[in-house]
């Protein structure tokens, strides 16, 4: 892997055209999604509502990126924080998904397997291979920012003006007011305790965790190969 990612990056051509090939995966992904949506019986309504979704917002995250490294020269701090924090919602989607929906799932159609499989392979590899600046291992819990920036807005802006509409659109779901179930207070027995100590004493620590060893790989990954130079 480590002489892959040497004689990718000793030619601008092939690091390009990986580049373009996560680029268009993710737009596909979001493209389908929002195809989908605009084909429903509201579909600026659906359309919204489908972007409320994390892996969404993560597989847009993945548009931004590839399309700042094609097309922009000057990568500062921002982007090298949130190439990781795009690593880190990718491999969560894909993780969470597959363990623990797929068995649930009768059939997995293209466009799950597009925004929850082969996307985040597809950027893992391209972020391990081919993005050159990474964050200090110390900087590991830049991560965080985003689901707790999103939880924020959960609960401030998405619930409180658009619950209804989620909860008359998706009445079938699993307390759709607040997009995700382990989100909704009322899914917990101790109600908002319940809530706190799932999403901030337990999934917290474990995305920190997991962050920290992505980003600890990251690191020992270009010093290994920075010798083969």
């Amino acid at each position: 892997m480590l002489t892959i990612a040497r004689r990718i990056r000793d030619r601008d051509l092939y690091s390009k055209v990986f580049a373009y090939l996560v680029l268009s995966f993710g737009l596909l992904g979001v493209g389908l999604q929002t195809g989908r949506s605009l084909l429903g019986s509201e579909p600026l309504a659906y359309t919204l509502i489908t972007h409320f979704y994390f892996t969404t917002q993560s597989n847009l995250l993945v548009v931004i990126i590839t399309s700042i490294y094609l097309f922009k020269q000057k990568r500062g701090p921002l982007f090298t924080s949130f190439a990781f924090i795009t690593l880190v919602n990718l491999s969560m989607t894909g993780i969470i998904f597959h363990a623990l929906l797929t068995p649930y799932m009768g059939q997995i159609s293209f466009l799950n397997h597009v925004l929850h499989t082969i996307t985040p392979i597809l950027y893992i590899l391209f972020y391990f291979l081919i993005i050159q600046p990474h964050l200090r291992i110390s900087k590991f819990w830049v991560s965080l920012i985003y689901p707790l920036v999103y939880l924020v807005l959960v609960y401030t802006i998405i619930e409180p003006f658009f619950g209804d509409l989620m909860e008359r659109l998706f009445s079938t779901f699993s307390n759709p007011r607040f997009v995700y179930p382990f989100l909704d207070p009322a899914s917990y027995e101790t109600g908002v305790q319940g809530l706190l100590l799932f999403n901030l004493g337990i999934l917290a620590p474990l995305i920190a965790i997991f962050s920290f060893i992505l980003c600890y790989l990251k690191s020992k990954f270009e010093v290994k190969l920075s010798h083969l130079q």
